[in-house]
């Protein structure tokens, strides 16, 4: 078991990241509940994401990226609001810009659709937004117009552009029945909004300085395969990819209810309007860019993905938890019990290395670029870094 402290953790990734790289933190699924015993589900999740703030500045961290299920979202509204102003808060703890996805416990349909169907009790993007960022988003964002926790934020130093997705973009609206159409919990997609904002503002990179020279991190709190629509977004990604164009629609929305890596994804019925969305890209002006990674969380465990043309990197909750025999052990009171990463990103070497403190282990990914004309090549296996940090 992993015993070693706060403190030689962030001398171990001060040892092993130079200056000219990206260097943030991200922290997923702390299902935050007030209880009085903090060794109950996410009862402890607020000393979690302290030492994670705390851990970011003293490491050096650009920035810190919470993945989603800030909270459990199965309480009533206004503990749940509470519950999310303390997460939030306790990000912000170390001073670095927190930046937030929401998740699909974060919205509160996790109790509607138990204890109030008709979403008395659940709680708006605009209004989760504004929870997390009570004085606005972070300083330079800029917001889609017409959705909620979605924008990009750019960094010129690094030439990077990050974009926050939002993957349970669904109306929050009653049917016929008196029922809310959609329980986030289980219902995820993107709207026609979203995707509009990230083929025509987000990915438009074309007025930058050196523009060909920048690339993209994807910040989201799960992969595009647990939704209905996430082909929609992943046809627009790869047009960014390969400067080419694109229109979306109905072949690129899978039937509902479906499963993905085993789970049961979107079983409420359907309203393809919700879904199939006909959005045009163009990026053949502005020539092929690179994804570097979409970081995720959701599925509770340490995953790389690359069969869409791109990184995903889906890392393990920092909740006390463990979900599946592939989940490492957690032991309520020893380091086992949190989960939390530093994630140094080297364009110049092509590699990126992720420290964990706590439960698993550290990890190195190769990350290659995508251009048109060419396939996505192998990206070599994940693998476990040494003690001492990347070779």
């Amino acid at each position: 078991m992993n015993t070693e402290s706060i403190t030689d953790f962030c001398r171990r990734v001060q040892a092993n990241t130079g200056s000219g790289g990206l260097l943030f933190g991200m922290i997923s699924d702390t299902h935050f509940e007030e209880k009085e015993d903090l060794r109950e589900y996410g009862a402890n999740a607020l000393s979690h994401i302290r030492s994670f703030a705390a851990a970011g500045r003293a490491c050096g961290a650009r920035f810190l990226f919470h993945a989603g299920d800030l909270s459990n979202g199965n309480r009533p509204l206004a503990q749940t609001c509470r519950e999310i102003t303390l997460g939030a808060g306790a990000m912000r703890s170390s001073g670095l810009p927190a930046l937030f996805a929401i998740g699909n416990h974060d919205d509160n349909t996790y109790f509607c659709r138990d204890h109030a169907p008709d979403g008395s009790d659940a709680l708006s993007g605009m209004a989760w937004q504004r929870l997390v960022y009570p004085d606005g988003l972070p300083a330079g964002a800029v917001a889609a117009p017409r959705t909620g926790n979605c924008f990009y934020l750019d960094l010129p130093d690094r030439k990077i552009r990050l974009l926050v997705l939002n993957t349970i973009d669904l109306p929050l609206a009653t049917g016929r029945n008196g029922r809310l159409k959609y329980f986030m919990i289980n219902d995820h997609g993107f709207s026609r909004e979203q995707l509009e904002f990230v083929a025509h503002r987000a990915l438009d990179l074309s007025r930058l300085p050196d523009s060909g020279e920048w690339g993209l991190i994807v910040l989201s709190h799960m992969s595009l395969g647990f939704l209905p629509n996430g082909g929609a977004m992943e046809k627009i990604f790869h047009a960014f990819q390969t400067g080419s164009c694109c229109r979306t629609g109905a072949a690129d929305v899978k039937s509902c209810p479906f499963l993905f890596e085993g789970q049961t994804c979107f079983p409420s019925p359907a309203d393809p309007a919700d879904l199939v969305h006909e959005v045009e890209a163009d990026f053949t002006a502005q020539g092929p860019h690179e994804i570097l990674a979409n970081f995720y969380g959701h599925e509770h465990l340490d995953i790389i993905r690359k069969e869409r043309g791109f990184l995903e990197i889906g890392l393990l909750s920092s909740l006390c938890y463990r979900n599946s025999p592939e989940a490492p052990e957690r032991q309520f009171g020893s380091s086992s019990e949190e989960a939390w990463n530093m994630i140094a990103i080297d364009r110049r070497k092509r590699q990126i290395n992720i420290f964990r403190y706590g439960a698993g282990h550290d990890l190195t990914v190769a990350f290659l670029p995508y251009r048109q004309g060419l396939q996505a090549k192998p990206i070599p296996a994940l693998r476990e870094m040494s003690p001492a940090g990347p070779a």
